[in-house]
């Protein structure tokens, strides 16, 4: 038996308990009730013919597996002001929209009259590894698109067959989130594949949102999320090699989900999205840096583009569930878009403008393919200076003001920074009025990033060296932030003083990159031995 957690309104269930849409649909006028009669409770009441029970049973047969709404479905798709989704192949065979089938309860007796008895009694057909995989209709068709029994939406075939782990992007105003995911979803197998996975699509949702969004020379740019949309889904089957020649497979659900509805002010619009967030195991939030005052024309941009610790304090007010005193734990990668433009360069150290705009490297094994590692030695290097960046000489600089949010509120997260098109964008008009449109060629740089050291917080890959947190106090023997405090079993160390001597020192924090050890009142350290 599976457990299963549904990912759009993130109950969780059995394999068992699964409803299915049906494969036959029904359309237009059954022809089985003479014209003269307006609907069947007319026909009810005013035929009198031997056959009257007869046509009334086909009648009702044939509007069982009527194309129509189904109302638990639509009750969970107001919220968001309807459905997004598009199946495209139904389309092209000019089949109903699967949410407009009838959906099949095998545990219902008014449902199981039409469902095949299968060789072992029940009505469940299970795939090989015993999953609940599909049912049979009397009339020959198998049902095999299974649906949540709670909200009635869509789950991928073998959704919970493997671990599933929920992560949500968050675009602030004006940080091109719409491109990033586009971009990222684009080349999303050849991103995986630096750190030695295979990204597996086993539905159309991302195919779906990168031909919505094309990004592309001289092309418009994609409009923003509709702050009250929920975009669908989007699902990959993460697989590496394990031991013993066997796979891994983790299923990644990725939900996209706008800025605007944290800092909105509506309690409304953040409670329906709530869940996108609470029930995430990684977080990646994209900040334009004009929001911040070191940059040119930030003052003119500021008030329009809203400040991003707004969102940040909805979302940790969200997670700790109104306690203060509760730190956020879920993995926040916290990015800095259109790191590439002129007036974020001109602010930042010129070594760490070379580093952000270069590639993303993998770590090669003997025979030429991606280890499942993350570049965590690349990636230090570019955090060091990012973190003395945000953190900033100047506690007046709201760069300073959110890095002292994240490091109160936060226990795990991370900054980083990237460019979606890594080429110009000019204005530009057109039939539908002004519109922005890159001069290419589009060329992003390090958007893969904090994907992937999200696969490794999520425990996907491992890293080549210990990560460094932003947060993490620097060890005093070799300046790396890959440190931990101390278990309390550990803290009480002898140190040799000469010959045969040694004393008793307290120290209470240590380095994983050089296995020092040290007290952070007194400053001593302990090297390592």
């Amino acid at each position: 038996m599976y457990e299963i957690t549904c990912p759009y309104c993130f109950e969780r269930f059995h394999d068992d308990e699964v409803l299915f849409r049906s494969e036959k649909v029904n359309q237009g006028d059954p022809g089985i009730i003479p014209d003269e009669y307006d609907d069947l409770d007319d026909f009810i009441a005013r035929y009198r013919g031997a056959d009257k029970e007869e046509l009334v049973a086909a009648w009702r047969d044939w509007e069982f597996f009527a194309e129509g709404e189904d109302e638990v479905y639509e009750n969970f798709w107001k919220q968001y002001n309807g459905t997004t989704e598009v199946n495209p192949a139904d389309g092209f065979l000019k089949l109903p929209a699967a949410y407009r089938r009838r959906v099949l309860n095998p545990s219902d007796q008014s449902h199981q009259r039409y469902l095949a008895v299968q060789p072992n009694g029940g009505y469940f057909i299970r795939d090989k590894q015993g999953m609940v995989a599909q049912v049979e209709l009397l009339t020959g068709e198998k049902c095999n698109r299974r649906v949540c029994p709670h909200c009635h939406n869509p789950l991928p075939d073998g959704y919970g067959k493997n671990p599933v782990k929920f992560a949500t992007v968050i675009g602030i105003t004006g940080a091109g989130k719409t491109v990033y995911l586009s971009q990222l979803l684009h080349k999303m197998q050849n991103y995986a594949a630096l750190v030695g996975l295979s990204a597996i699509v086993n539905t159309p949702s991302a195919h779906n949102f990168v031909e919505k969004n094309v990004v592309a020379d001289r092309e418009p740019l994609p409009g923003s999320t509709p702050a009250e949309r929920l975009q669908q889904p989007i699902f990959y089957e993460m697989i590496r090699n394990g031991a013993g020649n066997q796979k891994v497979t983790h299923t990644f659900v990725l939900y996209d989900v706008a800025g605007e509805v944290f800092s909105s002010g509506d309690s409304n619009l953040v409670h329906r999205f709530a869940p996108y967030v609470e029930h995430a195991d990684g977080v990646i939030v994209l900040i334009d840096p004009m929001q911040f005052d070191i940059i040119n024309g930030a003052a003119r941009n500021k008030r329009a583009l809203g400040d991003p610790t707004d969102v940040f304090n909805t979302i940790h007010n969200l997670i700790s569930h109104d306690d203060p005193n509760r730190k956020c734990d879920i993995p926040f990668a916290v990015c800095l878009s259109k790191a590439d433009t002129y007036e974020v360069q001109q602010v930042l150290d010129p070594q760490l403008r070379d580093r952000i705009l270069s590639d993303v490297n993998g770590i090669k094994n003997a025979n030429g393919f991606n280890q499942p590692l993350f570049n965590s030695a690349e990636y230090n290097a570019i955090l060091r200076q990012l973190t003395d960046f945000m953190q900033g000489p100047n506690v007046s600089d709201n760069r300073f003001t959110l890095a002292n949010q994240l490091n109160t509120n936060y226990s795990k997260y991370s900054y980083f920074a990237f460019t979606a098109l890594g080429c110009d964008v000019e204005e530009a008009t057109g039939d539908a009025g002004g519109y922005q449109r890159p001069v290419g060629p589009v060329n992003p740089r390090r958007i893969e990033e904090p994907l992937l050291w999200l696969f490794h917080s999520l425990g996907y890959v491992d890293c080549n060296q210990p990560i460094e947190y932003p947060n993490n106090p620097r060890c005093p023997h070799c300046g790396s932030r890959a440190t931990y405090p101390l278990p309390e079993d550990e803290r009480s160390v002898r140190v040799p003083t000469g010959f045969l001597k040694k004393k008793k020192v307290y120290v209470d924090a240590g380095c994983s990159n050089c296995d020092a050890r040290w007290n952070t009142t007194t400053g001593e350290t302990v090297p390592a031995n």
